[in-house]
């Protein structure tokens, strides 16, 4: 390694050995230098730096364009595991990157120049498309630094921005509602109309659309009270599919009432437990029409209110009833309980809101009789409805 000026300015030059079966020797001589430092000391600082990395032979000398390299490790570490559907957001973030920087080399980004790119990005986007962009983005970017192709982790400490007009506020139903919103549908019930059990399922389940297509009668085990979830349905390619993660594949408790429920579709005879009697599954479409019709009739209007939506139904009533969020994640099959949070901070913060306002009642009411505190117990508990 060595140290020099070069004009006004200090330059450095990294020098190891790797394995190189080619050669005479079986090691291959490698360079890796960077000028442009304004005095000696700093030039001294970075040469620390890559010692360290040398040692932890996390040091390279390739630098790729950013947006190359993201696509080459989604290949090689993300797309074979994937489906179809899936592998689109890892093709719209290439090409945000590359409408973005260009042919800009990844080792050229910096934190700040980072940082304006999420601020330019969320300018006119929804808080959900930035997140997913961010996480592809950092994940790569950690390998990167990983690997010793980045002398610098220039996506630490930067924030992911959006625009909160574009981000449609979360609607979920109360406990009355989603009580109301049950017995309408099990009122109505008819084995040959296989969407009303669907929107059932998803209410006892928080599974989502496709899990739910893709269910087979011998994933449902009714002596355990046990569904097996292991494929997702692809209503693009009308299909089977991978669920959408490995932790997606689970086995969840269900309660008799819903064994009872969907037994009623054995009438129809069909391998899938939500198939017509002529072998079709509903359209997304069609289970959303008939969600928003049923809502409808018991006088439950909400625009921002779809089949997904259920999902966090399921999440806000055992959130309510004190499930522990371990178990809520992994009845949702998400990775990591972190991870279910973050997705259900807004409920969180909703929640924690109410258990204020509860603190206070409380307080304020030291003084008064059992009967009082009382009172405010049950004012609090029918504002959670």
């Amino acid at each position: 390694m060595s140290i020099y000026k070069r004009g006004k300015t200090w330059t450095v030059q990294m020098v190891w050995y790797v394995l190189d079966p080619s050669t005479k020797t079986g090691k291959k001589k490698q360079y890796k230098t960077k000028g442009g430092f304004k005095t000696k000391a700093e030039a001294k600082q970075w040469e620390a730096e890559q010692t360290i990395a040398k040692k932890e032979k996390k040091i390279s000398n390739q630098n790729p364009v950013f947006s190359d390299y993201f696509w080459e490790w989604s290949k090689i570490y993300r797309i074979p595991l994937l489906e179809k559907n899936t592998i689109r957001k890892y093709e719209y973030t290439r090409r945000v990157l590359e409408q973005y920087f260009g042919q800009t080399k990844i080792n050229s980004i910096t934190r700040t120049s980072f940082q304006k790119f999420l601020n330019d990005y969320g300018a006119n986007r929804s808080k959900a498309t930035v997140l997913k962009t961010y996480r592809l983005v950092k994940a790569s970017v950690l390998d990167a630094y990983d690997e010793g192709l980045l002398s610098e982790n220039f996506i630490r400490k930067t924030q992911p921005v959006w625009n909160e007009t574009k981000t449609l506020k979360i609607e979920y139903l109360s406990i009355a509602e989603i009580q109301q919103l049950n017995k309408q549908l099990k009122d109505t019930l008819h084995p040959s109309f296989t969407s009303k059990y669907i929107i059932i399922t998803a209410i006892y389940t928080g599974m989502r659309i496709g899990e739910i297509m893709a269910l087979k009668w011998s994933d449902l085990d009714r002596i355990n009270h046990t569904i097996r979830i292991q494929k997702s349905w692809d209503y693009v390619h009308n299909e089977l599919k991978k669920t959408k993660n490995n932790s997606s594949v689970r086995i969840i408790k269900i309660p008799e009432s819903l064994i009872e429920i969907l037994n009623q579709l054995q009438n129809n005879h069909q391998e899938f437990i939500f198939a017509h009697k002529n072998g079709k599954l509903p359209s997304n479409n069609a289970v959303n029409k008939c969600l928003k019709e049923n809502m409808k009739k018991i006088g439950i209007v909400k625009k921002n209110f779809h089949f997904h939506s259920l999902r966090h139904c399921h999440v806000a009533y055992l959130h309510a009833m004190h499930v522990d969020w371990y178990e809520i994640s992994k009845r949702l099959g998400h990775s990591s309980v972190a991870f279910t949070m973050e997705q259900y901070a807004y409920l969180i913060d909703e929640m924690s809101a109410q258990q204020d306002k509860y603190v206070v009642s409380v307080l304020n009411n030291l003084d008064n009789p059992d009967k009082e505190l009382q009172l405010v117990r049950q004012d609090v508990r029918q504002n959670q409805k």
